[in-house]
């Protein structure tokens, strides 16, 4: 459906894997398309780590990704910033470290704390060898990590994430109507967006609207498209959310030559790998129609409302597993692409 490609074909997913999806087109792609979208999605999903593990999602082979974590301690051993990571179970593990600093004598202080077999003793063994002072220190009866990890959107803004949401609308279609549909004249200019070299080739824009926001319950495990074609104006878009509430506007065509118009929407659970039917307050066309006609309402390339739009998502997810979440703004942040 990308390149009309009748050979090598592969199966597509309509979401990601790394996001969890598991809904596919057989036969949707060529290997080398595929191959073409998983580079963007490879970038991706480095920028989104962080989310995936909080999240637990699971990629196609079963795994939930480790995170880097920051600012690890271990109080009274006056050892700060460790490395440290959350793993697929979400249990915090410290690594081997070895810290300088100096005493307020001026002396040089090198400190190890390690968690690897046998490093420690190396680790003394190579000190002693160069005549230096070994103090050697029990492990403590108590470790209290402190940790903390920041989740950003600055994925969702990017190039790569734009192309993969272009893709996922016209896989949808696939999905829905057909390769044969999806693979018409009409869809020439969405395909396109696979390989154009500059964003504003691009015609996916993401977005907060309110309203949007309450047609539907959300969690931040839901993907979602919906899609409206229309006989009357030749034109369709779609409305792709991922992750409950990052949301995007695609132009699907501005030649939809059919002799009826067309609406439908896919709601995908990326935890439970499977399709759900929420209840929904509005037609296709009515939402999409709310999306574009309220340019007051509807903030189009907003950090700041995109930030606040996906935000209650996230934390109230947070909140049922006791952890503790705040909205902070980076310093430097960089303007909207």
């Amino acid at each position: 459906m990308f390149c009309f490609s009748e050979e090598n074909l592969t199966t597509e997913h309509i979401f990601p894997a790394f996001m969890g999806g598991d809904l596919c087109v057989l036969n949707g792609s060529c290997t080398k398309c595929n191959r073409d979208f998983g580079v963007y999605e490879g970038t991706i999903k480095k920028k989104a780590l962080s989310l995936l593990n909080l999240l637990g999602i699971k990629n196609r082979y079963g795994n939930i990704p480790n995170v880097p974590l920051t600012g690890a301690e271990i109080r009274g051993m006056d050892m700060k910033n460790l490395n440290a990571f959350r793993d697929g179970a979400g249990q915090i593990n410290l690594t081997d470290v070895v810290v300088d600093s100096t005493t307020p004598d001026g002396r040089m202080l090198r400190q190890g704390f390690f968690i690897s077999e046998g490093a420690g003793p190396k680790f003394v063994e190579r000190a002693r060898a160069k005549g230096l002072d070994v103090i050697e220190r029990g492990v403590p009866e108590k470790i209290v990590v402190e940790a903390t990890f920041t989740i950003t959107l600055q994925f969702a803004f990017s190039i790569e994430t734009r192309k993969v949401v272009a893709k996922i609308a016209l896989a949808a279609i696939a999905h829905r109507y057909g390769l044969a549909f999806a693979s018409s004249r009409q869809f020439d200019d969405l395909r396109r967006r696979k390989s154009v070299p500059a964003a504003e080739g691009v015609r996916v824009w993401i977005f907060a609207n309110e309203a949007f926001m309450t047609v539907h319950s959300r969690t931040a495990y839901q993907h979602s498209v919906m899609c409206y074609l229309s006989t009357g104006m030749h034109k369709g878009w779609a409305l792709v959310t991922l992750f409950g509430g990052i949301s995007y506007l695609v132009e699907l065509t501005t030649e939809y030559a059919e002799s009826e118009s067309r609406q439908f929407s896919i709601f995908y659970d990326a935890s439970s790998k499977g399709c759900f039917n929420p209840i929904v307050l509005c037609d296709e066309m009515t939402i999409i129609g709310h999306v574009l006609s309220s340019h007051e309402v509807t903030k189009f390339e907003d950090r700041s409302a995109t930030e606040a739009q996906w935000f209650p998502i996230i934390a109230a997810f947070s909140a049922e597993r006791g952890f503790e979440t705040s909205r902070t703004r980076p310093e430097n942040a960089p303007p909207p692409i």
